[in-house]
């Protein structure tokens, strides 16, 4: 029997294993922890373009009706539109944020998942490629996301994206999370309309001042996005550590009359998960403010749960739950039966 001489960077932390989800845990355990860290080398901006060793476990592409990029200046966005005829006052629409610790991700990013919600939520989808750091440092990323957003629903463009901007929902993955919760805070304080109806944050950043001396001390052991990885993406996208404490890079310091005009609120939980303690105590603050908020946690998944959709049955379960969540909010309709979610390789 041949022997495994793979040198293993990242591999559960004993106190953790018996926690996780069985089918992480052997996915972590085949692959992920022979991945070289990211902070354990030196940072090349190539390094958003290759492949992430977690595209093994993505959503297979749905065919949606068009799928097309626009360049707006600072930023892109990419729109996936559903088939058939545009409904009377345009579709129902969700602006993305996506994932990567404002550092990595682009375009490509969610995009399996992103289908899946277009076709089956039956909605226009538009993923934001904000600016990321290092080059372009906070608040780059926040301002990025606003200028998106106006843009999107200024009539003219609205018009062009046939989007009923009555039915407008915005959501994102982890540092997308954060970016979520900060611009639907600088919606309400600038007094946009339209305002989003729902905002959707999975395994959201909150609290960018977090530690493991602090809120992280009892999920410090979390696989995949630790400590000091957490840190990497900070110092990539913070100048100076204070700037964490601004309530537009940490929503949980956002004033509360503020936070009480948050939309109706889902956040997806994974219960191993470096993010965990912070997206529920934002969930409580957002709770005590008065704003509809639903949280589900999932035993055992990690901060890994979307982007291993195609492959893990609790991942799946988050993507029927989000979907669910959201055609409630934009009055379509979702149903799990008829709506599969098959790997990538399928």
């Amino acid at each position: 029997m041949a022997t495994d001489t793979r040198e293993a960077h990242q591999p559960i932390h004993l106190s953790i294993r018996s926690s996780l989800d069985s089918e992480y845990a052997t996915f972590h355990d085949e692959h992920i922890q022979y991945v070289l860290p990211s902070e354990a080398t030196p940072w090349d901006p190539k390094s958003r373009d290759r492949p992430s060793p977690m595209a093994l476990g993505d959503q297979k592409h749905v065919e949606v009706g068009a799928v097309f990029d626009k360049d707006i200046g600072n930023f892109q966005v990419r729109v996936f539109t559903p088939e058939g005829a545009t409904p009377e006052g345009g579709w129902p629409a969700l602006i993305w944020l996506h994932g990567g610790g404002w550092v990595m991700g682009g375009l490509g990013s969610e995009n399996g998942f992103l289908k899946h919600v277009c076709k089956y939520v039956n909605c226009v989808v538009v993923s934001v490629n904000y600016r990321h750091a290092p080059e372009h440092v906070y608040p780059a990323a926040a301002n990025d996301v606003l200028e998106a957003f106006q843009w999107i629903v200024e009539d003219n463009n609205s018009e062009t994206l046939c989007i009923n901007t009555s039915k407008l929902a915005i959501g994102g993955l982890s540092a997308g999370g954060c970016l979520t919760a900060i611009l639907s805070l600088k919606i309400s304080k600038l007094a946009i309309l339209p305002k989003p109806v729902f905002q959707v944050m999975i395994c959201p950043v909150i609290d960018n001042t977090a530690t493991t001396d602090t809120i992280w001390y009892g999920s410090q052991h979390a696989p995949w996005l630790t400590p000091s990885r957490m840190t990497w993406y900070r110092e990539k996208y913070f100048s100076l550590p204070s700037e964490a404490a601004n309530w537009d890079a940490s929503p949980c310091f956002a004033p509360p009359d503020l936070q009480a005009k948050s939309p109706k609120t889902f956040i997806g939980v994974s219960e191993c998960d470096l993010l965990a303690p912070e997206a529920l105590r934002y969930a409580e603050v957002l709770e005590q403010a008065g704003v509809d908020t639903t949280v589900k946690v999932y035993k055992g998944a990690t901060h890994s749960i979307l982007v291993l959709a195609g492959i893990h049955q609790i991942g799946k379960k988050l993507v029927h739950d989000v979907c669910g969540a959201l055609s409630q909010a934009l009055g379509t309709l979702y149903d799990a039966s008829e709506a599969p979610i098959l790997p990538l390789t399928s």
